[in-house]
């Protein structure tokens, strides 16, 4: 059976052989047509309409370039194209925004990564297109990938330069219309080689010639972290879906069955049960369940804020590594992520009971920013490190210590809280920002 060929405005035609056409067909791909890739941001960016189904697509094109350009062998090369494809199959509704409450539901991480394991391992539409072998060597490649074990075949599918990231980041630049995610993908996969330290590692990497093509991929990514994704609004956004959806699952709105995955031994394990309630959810779906409510819940208002694009508003930022003095040991508390998640929420209700608002409506967040590339200092290669060879008997090295750039801006993170509630004519200029530091202060 001959190829065939998919239209995309990012790589042109597509080819996709027909066992992967016929995996493109199964009910739980499909599914990801109604998945957005990010969430609610087409209302920042209003043509941030596209889903994770053509961005799967994308990511199984620049798997099968890449291992076309690393000569991988056929049936590896078959391996990392599944995957590639399969990878995002497991997401819920709205995409990065439910994995949080999916994650806190369940006490542990990684629980979209189990559940695409486990759907690729038991879906008998993806089993009989793809064939049951293939199957399960794309979930080992993807799981692999979950748990940090890192071959180059894992850091095609999930590695620091994946060709996930490849994909969404000219795709969601497209699609939002700025230029922030361009980078000059020819040449990074002109470059890519695979790199051998021993007899027993392998990693992807680039000739030390495609440094710059590493540093714009990079450059492209943190630009696009900083104006889009983390883009003030589109978080706004994000808090109330989450929130949404959380409080929908715990009134009964939303089905508890497709979002309490089972857990064996501190480990994510979705059951044939978990997964058929799990694969109903999509994007409309939810909205349609919130917004049909005959009381005036919390969740539904959420819906009804979102759906009528009344946004929570960031009315106060504070830089925090701008103010250690003044917070002293305060900062190290306030860094913690876990020891916050159980403080903030009675914040917010104290900053709430001030403005006069329901708690839901009032989002304290603290987040750090740092350089793309920056890790702690370290003899071994760990996750986040990209590879260098040399066309001489050099040792290969790690792109953050030869890059002209990232080697010298690399430097610890900065720390910021905000406060969000919704926008508000009869507060005082400074007022926000005075709640915020009272309530960051009380700690």
């Amino acid at each position: 059976m001959h190829p065939f060929r998919v239209r995309d405005p990012i790589h042109g035609l597509i080819e996709m052989q027909p066992p992967e056409r016929a995996a493109m067909d199964a009910g739980c791909m499909q599914r990801l047509r109604s998945i957005s890739q990010l969430a609610m941001t087409h209302l920042v960016y209003p043509g941030v309409r596209h889903s994770r189904f053509e961005h799967s697509l994308g990511v199984c094109h620049v798997a099968r370039r890449l291992a076309t350009e690393l000569e991988l062998g056929a049936d590896d090369a078959e391996i990392v194209r599944a995957a590639a494809l399969l990878h995002d199959v497991g997401h819920g509704p709205f995409s990065h925004v439910s994995e949080k409450v999916l994650d806190d539901r369940a006490g542990v991480g990684g629980v979209h990564e189990a559940i695409s394991v486990a759907i690729i391992r038991t879906d008998p539409q993806l089993r009989a297109a793809l064939g049951a072998s293939l199957c399960d060597a794309a979930a080992e490649l993807i799981e692999d990938g979950a748990h940090g074990r890192r071959s180059v075949l894992t850091d095609i599918v999930s590695g620091p330069t994946d060709a996930d990231k490849l994909d969404y980041l000219l795709r969601d630049s497209y699609y939002a219309g700025v230029a922030y995610g361009h980078y000059d993908l020819d040449r990074l996969i002109d470059t890519a080689t695979t790199i051998r330290p021993s007899d027993t590692e392998s990693y992807l990497g680039f000739d030390s010639e495609g440094v710059w093509a590493v540093e714009g991929l990079l450059l492209a990514r943190h630009h696009m972290h900083r104006q889009v994704y983390g883009h003030k609004t589109r978080i706004a956004t994000d808090i109330m879906i989450e929130r949404a959806l959380a409080v929908g699952i715990d009134d009964g709105v939303l089905p508890v069955a497709a979002y309490d995955v089972p857990v064996v031994r501190g480990q994510a394990q979705p059951d044939e049960d978990f997964i058929a309630s799990y694969l109903t959810q999509t994007d409309g779906e939810v909205m349609s369940r919130l917004l049909a409510q005959e009381h005036d819940t919390a969740s539904r208002e959420l819906a009804q804020l979102l759906q009528s694009r009344k946004l929570l508003r960031r009315n106060a930022r504070v830089a925090l590594h701008e103010r250690r003095s003044e917070l002293g040991i305060k900062l190290g508390r306030l860094l913690d992520a876990e020891r916050m998640r159980t403080i903030v929420p009675g914040l917010e209700a104290q900053i709430a009971e001030e403005l006069g608002c329901p708690p839901h409506l009032v989002a304290l967040l603290v987040d750090q920013t740092a350089n793309p590339t920056y890790g702690l200092p370290g003899s071994e290669i760990n996750a986040k490190d990209i590879m260098l060879s040399y066309g001489d008997s050099s040792m290969p090295d790690t792109f953050e210590r030869e890059s002209e750039i990232f080697r010298e801006e690399a430097g610890p993170e900065k720390s910021y809280a905000s406060l969000y509630f919704p926008k508000r004519d009869d507060i005082p200029d400074g007022r926000a920002e005075e709640l915020l530091w009272t309530a960051l202060t009380s700690i």
